[in-house]
């Protein structure tokens, strides 16, 4: 295998982005970039470059809206500011008769929306950084097969059913 063919591999592996035509040399230092990114703990968003002259008008309008940390931060934390009423039902079997809270924290190194006690089985707002948490939690479920052996997949914990259509609209 050629040594671009390999670069091309280790880079798509890596999520780094290339144009299809890059020569070897440059590929290289894109992916030298990542790993020295990783090591100082910022990844950085590495972006295609293209080698032609020209550049599409696309190309250009993305390169000019290119948004700071901190504008995607503020982004991401109104997202995950935004409300939903959800009914969250517990699918562990285990322990779903002893429950009727969930406690869930949601925070990063940007925002905070701290910790809150969700009851079960009833309709609730709940902020969407709280919903993505719950949708993350995996347990274990055991799965018989067609041969009789039995084998370990994973489930998600909690069922979140949306129910927007209760939302009382401000009319100011």
């Amino acid at each position: 295998m050629a040594k671009i063919d390999e670069l091309k591999i280790e880079a798509d592996e890596l999520g780094v982005k290339y144009s299809p035509n890059i020569g070897e040399a440059k590929l290289s230092e894109k992916i030298e970039a990542h790993y020295k990114s990783l090591e100082s703990g910022t990844p950085e968003v590495i972006e295609e470059e293209p080698e032609d002259e020209e550049m599409s008008q696309v190309d250009k309008t993305k390169k000019a809206v290119a948004k700071t940390m901190g504008e995607l931060a503020v982004e991401a934390e109104k997202a995950a500011r935004k409300t939903h009423i959800i009914v969250i039902t517990d699918n562990d079997q285990r322990e779903n008769n002893f429950t009727s809270t969930v406690p869930v924290t949601c925070g990063n190194d940007h925002f905070e929306l701290g910790t809150q006690r969700i009851p079960l089985n009833v309709p609730v707002e709940v902020q969407q950084g709280f919903i993505n948490v719950l949708k993350e939690i995996q347990i274990p479920l055991a799965v018989r097969g067609l041969d009789g052996s039995m084998t370990t997949s994973m489930r998600s914990r909690y069922s979140i059913s949306y129910e927007d259509d209760l939302k009382v609209e401000d009319k100011d």
